[in-house]
């Protein structure tokens, strides 16, 4: 099966180059599957992505998670005892992020850059408190790009775009097992000379499914009842284990 796929991307990778210079300043990509399913056993997923460049110029690929709310809290120590400190919250902030590029000689503009949110540094981290300054600011999302990496959520590095000659490239986009549900989108730019040439984005739909997904619908669509079931099986819980423990060890 897995030779049966291999044989049919590389079909599809030598129609793309056959495209003609209608679509020269175009990148024309596609995805092995464009959905990924949670379940109790899912341990992570790869997705091939795959495509074709028609413009002489360098391939970035941004792969981007939907979007989070997010709350840090900063530990301070007195006499030898942790508490929580300040506190900030980050609205609309990417719950995945990872970067792939091709080996590049010429220098992007940071500007560039900085407008498509191309690299962890130009990542705009949507920080909201009463009462921060610019240093805590730093702090924190040094903190938070860390956390993220040490979670694989956010790769710590810029990761290669493959090429199979100078039309065709392939990247592995690897995804862990602790990925929020959601939209994702892979966005492969194509960048010449300081400018953005052409743009192309693919969603990624990330689902969950079996039981869990049932639960965790009811608990979305149907709050109240569902924090009342779950005091209803605590509750049993409790008086059934102590019932049991009263019945077999007590006197």
């Amino acid at each position: 099966m897995r030779f049966i796929s291999i044989i049919i991307l590389t079909f599809q990778f030598f129609c793309f180059a056959t495209i003609k210079t209608s679509y020269a300043n175009s990148i024309i990509s596609g995805i092995s599957t464009s959905e990924i399913e949670i379940d109790t056993s899912f341990k992570g997923a790869k997705i091939l992505l795959f495509g074709a460049k028609g413009y002489v110029g360098n391939v970035i690929v941004a792969v981007r998670g939907p979007k989070k709310q997010f709350i840090l809290t900063k530990k301070n120590e007195l006499f030898g005892i942790w508490y929580n400190g300040k506190r900030v919250k980050l609205n609309d902030s990417y719950s995945y992020y990872s970067l792939f590029s091709t080996f590049i000689d010429q220098k992007i503009p940071e500007q560039l850059l900085s407008d498509l949110e191309l690299g962890k540094n130009n990542i705009d981290l949507n920080f909201y408190s009463a009462d921060i300054d610019k240093k805590a600011i730093e702090d924190f999302r040094l903190y938070f790009l860390d956390e993220m990496q040490k979670e694989n959520l956010y790769l710590s590095d810029v990761e290669k775009v493959d090429f199979l000659n100078e039309t065709l490239f392939k990247v592995m986009l690897e995804f862990p097992k602790n990925i929020s549900r959601g939209t994702y989108s892979v966005d492969i730019y194509l960048i010449d000379d300081g400018s953005l040439i052409s743009f192309q984005s693919i969603p990624i739909y990330v689902k969950q499914i079996g039981f869990s997904a049932k639960i965790l619908n009811f608990a979305n669509q149907e709050p109240l009842k569902f924090g009342l079931l779950a005091i209803f099986i605590a509750l049993f819980t409790g008086w059934f284990t102590n019932l049991c423990f009263c019945r077999f060890f007590g006197k």
